[in-house]
């Protein structure tokens, strides 16, 4: 661990832009620690409590300390607010994000403030909600982005704020139903993440929230999803400025898409069987629902002529052994027709949570290989994605991705190294065909890493772990080899962490 460290600062020669790394998981008051080698399925998330008693006491802890001072234990130890009786439980905590960055040449900021509220009933009804209130000035190539495809990665409608900045909120909820011990539905706007590694090669939380319902049914060893979404086409002329809207909530063109996962469990072994189908607005009623709700495998019966529809298969394996860690890796082929060899996408990691035997010591490695055509559809209203963002690796497509994290925690402090290095190009131009009206037609082609390091390091203080709350100073920087170009960012706040917002990409 020594060499890792020292081989990542010597990379501060160079000068990209942070990922909000909180080690909490994926976008969850959760720490995995606290979830992995409990014989639980990880493979599907945001969590509600309604899956097992483990996510239940974990989301719905509220511990009780003994210092006097009200305000110190709701500052430092404490949820804000709980109150709870023997059926009933409800968690409301502030969120915070209060930034700034710079990054040379260019301050930036960005002012958060919102709420979340958990609550249960009985342990038999779920729900939760959190609403973010967002001003903001980037300083990095988040600004690129939008000027692109017309969104901020992670979010939905936006408007600009004067002439360098912009304004932009978003909601998220879900409500779950435990009907037995083997039997659960959840339905929800949130964003969505399928497998257990940073990043996920089918459905990631990088792009905006969607609707979503989902139904899930246990037998033996087995474990049964039926996730149905909701996503939104591209739209180049930016997400709210269609051609004749008749207000600014006017319906946006928007797809289906069904994901089966089957996954079975032994012997610290979890394997799991994947598929994707998306489905266009303009598919035959009869066909929609039964695409929808039928379980393994539509992939064998669809008809391949049929330009209504883009689907996925795949294979997600992992090994959680608390001594040995967690191994992890997916396979996920594009599966168009039978008269070409499918595109594919390729992921294996490893991560551990007290690596080489050192408490709180978490390392993790991952590599990711995305083909070149992965996730492209010759109906461009069928692509991968969702408010001009993609659904799974935030670079598209044409992805090699070598990614390494290691993070130490003592107490209240944290310090946390992560490097992306990348080979090869990613053009997310190829991935969304833009229409001839679109606005955007005549921009240069969005090239986002090419031959790159990307490497970021946090040092943290956690000032209240219930909830999340931290201080926090990064720097984050990119160099790519090609154009012997370099960048950086400096970042210093105030943050409750329990949502990944991407930029290393």
């Amino acid at each position: 661990m020594r060499h890792f460290f020292t081989i990542v600062i010597s990379l501060l020669h160079f000068a990209l832009f942070a990922q909000d790394y909180p080690l909490t998981g994926h976008f969850q008051s959760l720490c995995e620690k606290d979830i992995y080698y409990k014989n639980i399925s990880t493979l599907i998330r945001p969590s509600t409590g309604v899956e097992n008693e483990v996510f239940d006491s974990l989301i719905f802890t509220t511990s009780k300390y003994e210092e006097k001072s009200w305000l110190n234990r709701k500052i430092s130890r404490e949820h804000l607010i709980v109150e709870e009786d023997d059926k009933f439980k409800v968690i409301l905590d502030p969120i915070l994000d209060f930034r700034l960055s710079h990054n040379g040449s260019k301050q930036g900021f960005l002012n958060t403030r919102g709420v979340r509220i958990n609550g249960n009933l009985d342990s038999k009804l779920f729900f939760n909600t959190s609403f973010y209130e967002n001003q903001a000035e980037f300083t990095n190539r988040i600004n690129e982005y939008y000027n692109i495809f017309g969104v901020i990665p992670g979010y939905g409608r936006i408007k600009r704020l004067g002439t360098t900045g912009f304004d932009f909120y978003t909601a998220f909820g879900n409500m779950s139903l435990k009907v037995s011990d083997k039997i659960n539905f959840t339905i929800g706007y949130d964003r969505l993440f399928i497998g257990d590694g940073y990043r996920s090669l089918l459905l990631s939380d990088f792009s905006a929230p969607m609707m979503y319902a989902k139904a899930s049914f246990k037998f033996g060893r087995f474990e049964y999803n039926n996730l149905f979404t909701k996503a939104i086409n591209p739209n180049f002329k930016n997400i709210m400025w269609l051609d004749n809207p008749t207000s600014i909530n006017s319906e946006y063109s928007s797809k289906n898409i069904s994901y089966n996962t089957l996954t079975y469990k032994r012997n610290n072994w979890h394997f799991s069987i994947i598929e994707a189908l998306v489905m266009s607005a303009d598919l035959e009623n009869w066909r929609e629902p039964l695409y929808t709700i039928s379980p393994f495998f539509r992939t064998a019966y669809i008809n391949y002529n049929n330009r209504l529809v883009n689907n996925f298969i795949g294979l997600n394996i992992t090994r959680q052994k608390e001594n040995k860690g967690v191994f992890y890796s997916q396979l996920i082929a594009n599966i168009i027709d039978f008269s070409n060899l499918p595109e594919f996408a390729f992921q294996l990691g490893y991560k551990s949570f007290d690596f080489v035997g050192v408490s709180n010591l978490y390392f993790q490695v991952e590599y990711n290989l995305v083909s070149g055509e992965m996730y492209v559809h010759p109906n461009n209203e069928l692509h991968y994605g969702h408010y001009n963002q993609p659904l799974a690796h935030p670079a598209g497509t044409g992805v090699n991705e070598l990614l390494i994290i290691s993070a130490y925690t003592y107490k209240r402090l944290s310090i946390v190294a992560k490097a992306n290095l990348y080979e090869g190009l990613s053009n997310l131009n190829i991935f969304y065909t833009p229409p001839v009206s679109s606005m955007f037609i005549s921009a240069p082609n969005y090239i986002f890493t090419g031959n790159s390091i990307l490497y970021d390091i946090e040092l943290i203080y956690w000032l209240n772990k219930s909830n999340k709350l931290q201080v926090f100073t990064s720097f984050s920087g990119a160099y790519f080899p090609i154009k012997n170009t370099s960048a950086y960012n400096i970042q210093i706040g105030l943050r409750t962490a329990i949502r990944s917002n991407y930029s290393d990409f």
